[in-house]
């Protein structure tokens, strides 16, 4: 029997206090019906124990194909994502260079007309 938080001095008082309750000639029986719901209570919780683990072990077994294809699903995007970020950097870092080039009709690097050139087609 294991008695979490409960020492020899309180086993002792419960004992006595049984003991003062009961009466010594039913103390004895007191004790076997205790023991043996103790022991019902046991078994009935490790049978419920045992079923339940044999419950999820069957449906990982069921869903282990699914799990599998989400797994690689997980792995795709995770690469999309990488490859999507490392674009924003590489996109970013070119924007913020100094040393941007210049496009040789005149136009700003991001493809529009410079204000130069919007004077000249209004004249």
């Amino acid at each position: 029997m294991n008695f979490i938080g409960v020492g020899p001095a309180e086993l002792i008082l419960i004992l006595i206090v049984a003991l003062i309750f009961v009466g010594p000639q039913r103390l004895p029986r007191l004790a076997a019906d205790l023991a043996r719901m103790l022991r019902e209570i046991r078994q009935y919780t490790a049978g419920f124990a045992s079923e339940f683990n044999e419950a999820i072990k069957e449906f990982e077994k069921d869903t282990e194909e699914d799990r599998a294809q989400w797994k690689e699903i997980g792995e795709g995007l995770s690469g999309a994502s990488t490859s999507v970020t490392e674009a924003i950097k590489e996109a970013g870092a070119d924007a913020a260079s100094p040393a941007a080039p210049q496009a040789s009709n005149g136009a700003s690097p991001n493809g529009a007309p410079t204000t130069a050139d919007t004077t000249q087609e209004r004249r």
